[in-house]
């Protein structure tokens, strides 16, 4: 009978396959991915992207205002739901972008009395010079709202998982698929789906390409692909500058500084000439120096709206100390496998707003016994210390030490560690975890070893303690905290697991694992949704727009949050909103006396509510504004044409009902403000 060959064509296949993905990932002669293995996995999220986009698919939770517009389910929710706390996100960035678009995507919104500067602080869609370094606002001058928000919404996210694999595959080239996973896995790190802002994004994105482009810098002998990351550099660093948000700049800035410094102090003991080194990052200081040129540039033509922001009470003038964490700031940053409690708004100890307590998995710093063990390793072998490694773990000290060692704020403060705060520094810690990671990881797979079964497990026992104790805690006193979470012992395993399969030299394993617990915990802090919900196609806001139109005048939206979103979408001039620099033609009139000017003056929400009198401010929240309003005071007489209200408390004594329209949850009428 003939044999059955099956069996061995199955394993000639399967090592032919083995032997083509081998000469795929083969790196070239200076050590480096070869362009194919570089560009494989953006190119994947290219096309992923542009699907989506085509698709109008995003994360926004515009679709909160839906319950308050229409009954029944919303059509447009594929899955999840709506985040409340993402309120910077819906109920600010995404309503300023539509209102925007009715404006007719101007330099100068017009809907605050005085005008409001559209590049700062809320990075509006605009039509300028300076939009060329927004590449998230591009979407706005060629497509309609719902995929100009798409593209928005993915560009800067896949731009950070596309660097973070750029990065990874540079240190690791014959492991394109371990590097993709980890980045994705970073990419749905807590911190960054709750915190999903363009303002979040952009640095960690510049941050790994300033580090990439450095290794390419040492290592690359194409004096051209030097070059080209030099530019990528200098252009994400005015992308990252224009973004304007300093607590997560300065944290992001810092990592790249301590690497850089550790990479130079090795790159120096291989090749000790100074000027082999400069001529080396040549290309990337001249792209510091053009992109820092064209900040100054971008800053001076905005200096009278950044001297403003600068100026406000809230947030111009905050400082923050060090060593002001606490066991439960601990708790929080450290607790990872219970990240799911987030996604149902429970308190307990991670806290009880979702993107505050926000966090990463630290797989890397969880791995310093490893690199510990690496440092003596080297140093009793009497080879070079991986400086790289020790620079990234001197950074994660000094953030450490800013939260909780503390008297030393005149350094922190030369350092600019005093203008961000304590869960926005988690940025640059993660960034650095996940640089510790790749370098273990690299050089496990160099030396073809792997730390020793102790040294790995205490590293995943470490975390394993952790959690467990943070568990422990959580059901002798706040029970209630675990309901959302009931498998957080199964995440913390897996996340154990992860670090013990890193430190052995098993980053399939190890990738696997993280990738696995971290879309567990954050794949659904965001919705998915079709498009994005438009007040505009609301019948109160027709009616907004087409009495505007007949006779303009100011408005002033009073009550709850869907007043002031449906005007800011209908494009009229109104009270209300979140402001960036205050306008002082409109608080002029408000409060002529300034006698509230430290309640108005900072980066707030602002809101009315029905009271008599003239307007009195107060501040419910230090980013929340609200005035009292009487049709009747001299200031509504003489600046308020129009009121939109769901507060039925209103004193209708100067107010001529116009228009009612009945909605599931309040009754919005429009009224005008007549003489008293």
């Amino acid at each position: 009978m003939p044999q059955d060959l099956t069996p061995v064509v199955g394993r000639s296949r399967l090592h032919a396959w083995r032997d083509s993905y081998r000469r795929f990932t083969e790196p070239g002669t200076d050590g480096l991915p070869r362009t194919r293995v570089l560009l494989a996995f953006p190119a994947l999220l290219l096309i992923l992207g542009s699907v989506l986009v085509a698709l109008g698919i995003n994360g926004s939770s515009s679709g909160v205002f839906h319950s308050q517009i229409a009954y029944g389910s919303d059509s447009s929710l594929i899955a999840g739901t709506p985040q409340l706390t993402r309120s910077d996100e819906w109920n600010v960035q995404t309503v300023w972008a539509i209102a925007q678009v009715q404006q007719g995507l101007p330099l100068v919104n017009e809907t605050f009395p005085g005008g409001m500067d559209a590049t700062l602080p809320q990075d509006l869609p605009r039509v300028d010079w300076t939009v060329a370094f927004r590449p998230h606002l591009w979407g706005f001058m060629v497509m309609d709202v719902d995929h100009a928000i798409a593209f928005k919404w993915w560009l800067p996210g896949l731009a950070l998982a596309a660097s973070a694999y750029m990065f990874l595959v540079t240190l690791l080239p014959r492991r394109p698929g371990v590097s993709a996973m980890i980045a994705v896995g970073f990419l749905y790190s807590p911190l960054f789906q709750w915190w999903y802002l363009s303002t979040t994004l952009w640095p960690v994105v510049w941050a790994l390409t300033a580090m990439t482009a450095l290794i390419h810098a040492f290592s690359s002998s194409s004096l051209r692909s030097r070059w080209g990351w030099a530019a990528l550099v200098g252009y994400l660093t005015v992308v990252m500058a224009t973004g304007i948000y300093v607590p997560f700049i300065v944290p992001a800035v810092l990592v790249v500084l301590f690497f850089a410094v550790g990479l130079v102090i090795e790159r120096r003991r291989e090749n000790p000439g100074l000027r082999a080194v400069l001529s080396r990052v040549g290309p990337v200081l001249v792209a510091g120096v053009a992109a820092s040129a064209v900040t100054v540039l971008w800053l001076a033509t905005k200096l009278t709206t950044v001297e403003a922001f600068l100026g406000t009470t809230y947030p111009g003038n905050r400082v923050t100390p060090t060593g002001g964490g606490s066991l439960l700031s601990f708790a929080s940053a450290i607790g990872s496998s219970f990240t799911q409690t987030l996604n149902a708004q429970r308190p307990g100890l991670l806290g009880a707003n979702g993107s505050e307590a926000s966090t990463f998995f630290y797989i890397g710093i969880y791995l310093l016994p490893v690199v510990g063990w690496i440092v003596f390793r080297q140093a009793r072998a009497k080879r070079m210390l991986p400086w790289t490694l020790i620079g990234l773990t001197a950074v994660i000290l000094l953030l450490l030490a800013y939260l909780y060692v503390p008297g030393w704020d005149a350094i922190a403060r030369l350092l600019l560690l005093d203008k961000t705060s304590q869960n926005r520094v988690r940025l640059g810690m993660g960034l650095a975890s996940l640089g510790l990671l790749a370098y273990v990881l690299r050089y496990l797979d160099e030396h073809r070893v792997r730390a020793g079964f102790w040294i790995a497990a205490i590293s995943a026992g470490l975390f394993a303690l952790s959690q467990a104790a943070i568990g422990y805690v959580a059901i002798r006193h706040l029970p209630g905290m675990l309901e959302a979470v009931q498998l957080w012992w199964l995440w913390a395993l897996l996340s154990a697991a992860a670090i013990y399969f890193a430190a052995r030299r098993q980053p399939r394993l190890a990738a696997t694992a993280f990738l696995i617990v971290t879309i567990a915990g954050s794949g659904l802090t965001n919705p998915i949704y079709s498009g994005v919900l438009d007040l505009r196609e609301t019948a109160v806001s027709r009616a907004v727009v087409a009495l505007d139109a007949s006779a303009p005048k100011t408005w002033v939206g009073i009550g709850g949050g869907l007043t002031t979103a449906v005007l800011l979408e209908s494009g009229v001039r109104a009270e209300n909103g979140f402001q960036g620099a205050p306008s002082r033609a409109m608080w002029g009139v408000i409060d002529p006396a300034n006698q509230y000017a430290f309640q108005w003056n900072r980066l707030a929400g602002v809101s009315w509510v029905a009271s008599p009198g003239e307007p009195v401010v107060s501040n419910p929240a230090e980013d929340q504004i609200r005035v009292t309003f009487d049709a009747c005071s001299a200031f509504a007489q003489a600046n308020v044409g129009y009121v939109l209200a769901d507060d039925h408390r209103l004193d209708s004594t100067c107010l001529k009902p116009v228009q009612a329209f009945e909605l599931p949850k309040a009754t919005l009428e429009i009224y005008q403000v007549v003489p008293r």
